[in-house]
């Protein structure tokens, strides 16, 4: 039935696309300066995931950009809050104790949110309607970190099955970290020129992250789990941003 609802979003592209009006190239490149040098938009990937699947999306990339054009490069700043976990209860389990009836598992869990804001450049290369760029930005702020861990008692029936029981093991355990987050990203792009006001940009956003830790804001941990937090390091090798841009 979701993907019923991606009749008005074509809709509203069709619409917006056959309103095109005549953009001025010269030989195929982007005039030395556009007459629309502002650009506004947002990140459009997390609404398409949503009307398109059937699960919860808990992978999420929300932004609001400006740019600022000078001819065959832009100027580019945004804010981004991204989200990373899992629809379900946990991660992975590992056995942690067992005898001729029954198994106890240790299941993880973690997720983590993070505010950045991001300033660089793009450099573009037109082509008719449409044109590429690749992009680089400088990356600075601030995320927490959820980790968790929970029990579960599992007895032998009468067939041989394991099965899960309701037994409270009271063993939980949690981390909540934060971190001060420093980074870069790099952008490959296409961008579909709609018309004078609207854009249409695609690119994969591969990103290096380095995060600095600063403070516990939880810590319960009955089974000494948890090794105490360090500085690390991250690279996602991209995520997928469909950005609509609104020129003015």
């Amino acid at each position: 039935m979701k993907k019923i609802s991606l009749i008005p979003f074509l809709v509203f592209i069709t619409f917006i696309s056959t309103a095109q009006e005549n953009i001025d190239y010269e030989d195929d490149t982007i005039v030395p300066i556009e007459s629309q040098r502002n650009y506004f938009g947002t990140n459009i990937s997390p609404l398409m995931t949503g009307i398109i699947s059937e699960r919860n999306n808990y992978d999420i990339k929300v932004n609001v950009l400006y740019k600022r054009n000078y001819g065959e490069k832009n100027l580019r700043f945004s804010l981004n809050h991204l989200t990373e976990g899992n629809d379900l209860q946990y991660d992975y389990y590992q056995p942690t104790s067992s005898n001729d009836t029954s198994i106890t598992r240790r299941y993880f869990n973690s997720s983590y949110y993070h505010y950045d804001l991001r300033f660089g450049f793009e450099e573009l290369r037109g082509f008719s309607g449409s044109r590429v760029h690749v992009g680089l930005d400088g990356i600075i702020g601030f995320g927490s970190q959820h980790l968790g861990y929970f029990n579960k008692l599992f007895v032998l029936d009468s067939i041989g099955n394991y099965l899960p029981t309701d037994l409270d093991l009271n063993n939980e355990g949690e981390r909540i970290s934060n971190y001060l987050i420093t980074g870069l990203d790099v952008s490959f792009g296409i961008d579909w020129v709609l018309n004078e006001a609207f854009i249409f940009t695609m690119q994969i956003t591969p990103q290096f992250n380095y995060y600095i830790f600063r403070n516990n804001e939880s810590l319960i941990d009955p089974a000494n789990e948890y090794a105490e937090p360090i500085n690390y390091a991250d690279f996602k090798l991209g995520y997928f941003d469909v950005n609509l841009i609104y020129r003015f």
